[in-house]
């Protein structure tokens, strides 16, 4: 990631220096940075693919406004959880590939829904305790355009989660 900052800060002033003065001249991008700020835009074009796919082979899937895309599997006991919980959640996130980034292993594990991504904390908070969900988020609603060390730029993702309950 740090990378594709560097070549597209390069870019920047690369053309910002070449179109001082009067005279303009046209700079062409690396074409290492071409092919990075491509797969930028196919992850986003994957990920409506894939959510297509997915809602038209399951009519049971429901999207809300934000675009996140989920069923509840078990409907679980009690009150939804707010956005200000800490909630104990058993969970495994997947790319769309099927491929698993991360997981709880399991185990329930604490999560405070301020510090999560916006479309892990609104589909918990349509959740009570004991519910199981399967849940899709759209890039803008997971790690956008940033990403991180195991999800690309404008990644859709896929989790399964159970609540437990609230935190102690």
């Amino acid at each position: 990631m740090k990378t594709l900052l560097l070549w597209i800060c390069a870019a920047v002033m690369a053309v910002s220096f070449t179109s001082c003065g009067n005279k303009q001249t046209e700079t062409k991008l690396d074409p290492e940075l071409e092919k990075q700020l491509g797969t930028i835009k196919t992850a986003a074009e994957e990920g409506a693919e894939f959510i297509a796919a997915q809602m038209k082979a399951d009519p049971a899937l429901k999207k809300t406004q934000s675009g996140l895309v989920y069923k509840i599997t078990e409907q679980g006991a009690g009150d939804t959880f707010k956005p200000t919980d800490v909630v104990k959640v058993v969970y495994t996130g997947k790319h769309t590939n099927g491929e698993e980034f991360d997981s709880s292993h399991g185990e329930a594990v604490d999560f405070p829904l301020q510090n999560v991504v916006p479309g892990f904390r609104e589909m918990i908070t349509m959740m009570r305790p004991g519910a199981k969900a399967y849940c899709i988020l759209p890039s803008e609603i997971a790690y956008g355009e940033r990403g991180n060390q195991a999800i690309a730029p404008n990644e859709t993702l896929v989790f399964e989660i159970e609540t437990q309950g609230l935190a102690n």
